[in-house]
C-alpha cells in the first residue's frame, strides 16, 4: 500500500526540493553541452555587436568603390557566405538579427590562426597581405584601428571553437583546359568575358597577349584571380558562378555585365560547379 504525503509536511518540502536540484542540474548540463558545442552566450553576442557588427554600418562616403558600407552589398545584394541580415533600422540589427548575423561571420574567422581569417584579409589592402575586394580595401595596413578591433574579437574567442576548414583544391590543368576557354566563346549576343574582366582584382580573363592562346604565366595569373572569385567545394556560393547568373535560376542580383545562365541546369554551369566543387579535373571537358 503506497503512503500520501500531507501537503506542507516535511516529507513534501524535502521532495520538492530533490526535484528541483535535479531540474538545475539537468538544466545546466544542458547549458554546458551547449556552449561546448559552439553556441554563443547572450555575453558573446554583445560582444559582436559592440565590437564587430558597427563596423559593417559604417558609412565610408558614398557608394563607390572603396567607400561603400558593407551594408550596401552584403545584405540582399549578396548571396556569397558573407550575406547579413538587412538591418531592421538605420540604427541596425535587432539582437535577433544579430545573433544570424553571429553565425554567419563566425564562419569567416579562423580563431586557432585569428590573423589569417577572411573576415581581416578581404577588406585588408593587397600591399598589406589582404586577399583583394571587389567592394574596395578599407584598411591600408594591418595597424588600422578596425582591423586591430576585430582582430582582437577573434582572439578573444575560444581557440578552438570556430576553426576553418580546408578548402577544397581546385584543378589549374582543368581550369586552363576547359574553363578558360569560357571566356573567350561569349554566348549569342553577348560580348566575351575579357570585355570587362581583362584586368584588376576582377581580371580572371586577360587577352592572350599573342592574340589566340595564353602562355603560362598568363593562365596562372588568371587561375590566381578567379580563386578570390570562388568558394572551393561550393559553387552556390562561388561569385564566379554567382555574377553570370539570372537571378531568377539563384543568381546574384548585380551584375554589369549580361546574364551568361538562366539557371544552374546550363550544361556550362554544371561543368563548372563541377570544377569548383573538385570533382573536375585534368584536361577532359567533355
Amino acid at each position: 500500500m503506497s503512503r500520501s504525503i500531507a501537503p506542507g509536511s516535511a516529507a513534501t518540502t524535502a521532495a520538492l526540493v530533490a526535484a528541483a536540484a535535479l531540474c538545475v542540474v539537468s538544466l545546466a548540463t544542458r547549458t554546458s553541452a551547449s556552449e561546448q558545442a559552439g553556441f554563443p552566450t547572450a555575453a558573446d553576442i554583445e560582444s559582436y555587436r559592440t565590437k564587430v557588427e558597427r563596423v559593417f554600418m559604417t558609412d565610408r562616403g558614398g557608394t563607390t568603390p572603396n567607400y561603400a558600407a558593407c551594408v550596401m552589398c552584403h545584405t540582399w545584394q549578396t548571396k556569397v557566405r558573407f550575406s547579413l541580415e538587412t538591418p531592421a533600422t538605420d540604427a541596425g540589427w535587432t539582437t535577433e538579427q544579430s545573433r544570424k548575423n553571429f553565425d554567419v561571420v563566425t564562419k569567416l574567422v579562423n580563431t586557432a590562426a585569428p590573423a589569417t581569417s577572411r573576415l581581416l584579409l578581404k577588406p585588408l589592402d593587397p600591399s598589406a597581405g589582404g586577399m583583394g575586394h571587389t567592394g574596395g580595401s578599407f584598411w591600408k595596413s594591418r595597424t588600422d584601428p578596425e582591423y586591430l578591433a576585430i582582430l582582437s574579437w577573434i582572439q578573444s574567442l575560444p581557440a578552438d571553437r570556430y576553426v576553418a576548414t580546408a578548402d577544397a583544391p581546385v584543378d589549374f590543368e582543368f581550369f586552363r583546359a576547359c574553363v578558360q576557354p569560357v571566356f573567350a566563346n561569349p554566348r549569342d549576343g553577348h560580348i566575351k568575358c575579357s570585355n570587362c574582366h581583362a584586368g584588376g582584382l576582377i581580371g580572371f580573363a586577360p587577352v592572350p597577349q599573342n592574340g589566340s592562346a595564353w602562355s603560362d604565366a598568363e593562365a596562372k595569373r588568371a587561375f590566381s584571380t578567379i580563386s578570390r572569385l570562388i568558394l572551393p567545394g561550393n559553387p552556390e556560393q562561388s561569385r564566379f558562378l554567382l555574377k553570370p547568373l539570372h537571378p531568377d535560376g539563384g543568381g546574384s542580383y548585380t551584375h554589369n555585365g549580361p546574364r551568361r545562365w538562366q539557371s544552374r541546369s546550363d550544361p556550362e554551369w554544371q561543368m563548372l560547379s563541377q570544377w569548383v566543387r573538385g570533382e573536375r579535373k585534368g584536361t577532359t571537358c567533355g
